[in-house]
C-alpha cells in the first residue's frame, strides 16, 4: 500500500513539473518570436499611417490607430488637415511623420 501511494504522489508531482515546463516553452516559443516585428510599444507605430487632425505650422496632431499624437513633419511638403501621413520615427510622445504620396 505504501509503495502504491508513493507512486501516485510521484505521478502527480511529475505531472505538475511537466505542466510548468510546458508553460515555459509556450511562453518562449509564442510570446517571444525571433525576428518578428514589435507588436506593442512605441516601435509598433513606425510605418503605420495616420491622418492630420490639426496643424499650427510647426507641430500637428495626428490620429494613428484611433489615438491622437503630437507630431512634426520630416518632409519638405507642408501638411494640411486631412492629409494622410506615415510614421517615420517615435521620440517619446512625439511622432515624426511624412506625407504619403498618392502615387506610392
Amino acid at each position: 500500500m505504501v509503495s502504491q501511494s508513493i507512486f501516485y504522489i510521484s505521478l502527480i508531482l511529475v505531472a505538475i513539473v511537466f505542466f510548468f515546463i510546458g508553460a515555459w516553452f509556450y511562453r518562449l516559443i509564442l510570446w517571444y518570436p525571433r525576428g518578428g516585428t514589435k507588436v506593442t510599444g512605441n516601435k509598433a507605430l513606425i510605418g503605420k499611417t495616420g491622418q492630420i487632425v490639426s496643424n499650427n505650422g510647426y507641430t500637428c496632431v495626428v490620429r494613428v490607430d484611433g489615438q491622437n499624437w503630437n507630431a512634426k513633419n520630416s518632409g519638405e511638403e507642408g501638411l494640411e488637415v486631412g492629409d494622410r501621413v506615415v510614421v517615420k520615427q517615435v521620440n517619446g510622445l512625439r511622432l515624426t511623420v511624412e506625407k504619403v504620396n498618392n502615387g506610392n
